[in-house]
């Protein structure tokens, strides 16, 4: 490996860790774009008026993937930093992915189990 390949894998591997940051953004921008679909749907969000399957399937996944990017992108840069030979890399690769991962899990749940 040269030394061009393992700053490349570096610096792929702090920019995959810095993704992760992005979860702070993407949390409250997954809940707007989740509550504001609904909202053009017609339906307010935290009545007690349940809407169509549609309209939660119709908000939820847009928010979903909106939450998911940071995870992806880490996911990216972790796989670019361990094609690069730095194994590192992949940490927070499986951190984003997780964290992408249990939230998708908990708003599944949550369509399936009310209450939770």
């Amino acid at each position: 490996m040269n030394g061009s390949s393992d700053a490349k894998g570096r610096r792929d591997a702090t920019i995959a860790w810095l993704c992760l940051i992005g979860f702070i953004l993407s949390f409250p921008a997954a809940f707007g774009v989740g509550e504001g679909l609904a909202s053009l749907f017609g339906y307010e969000v935290g009545t007690s008026v349940l809407p169509p399957v549609w309209v939660i399937v119709a908000s939820t996944v847009p928010a979903l993937v909106v939450f998911a990017l940071p995870g992806v992108a880490a996911w990216i840069f972790g796989r670019r930093a361990l094609r690069e030979g730095q194994r590192n890399g992949m940490v927070p690769a499986w951190i984003g992915v997780t964290i992408a991962g249990l939230f998708t899990l908990t708003n599944v749940v949550a369509v399936f189990v009310p209450g939770i």
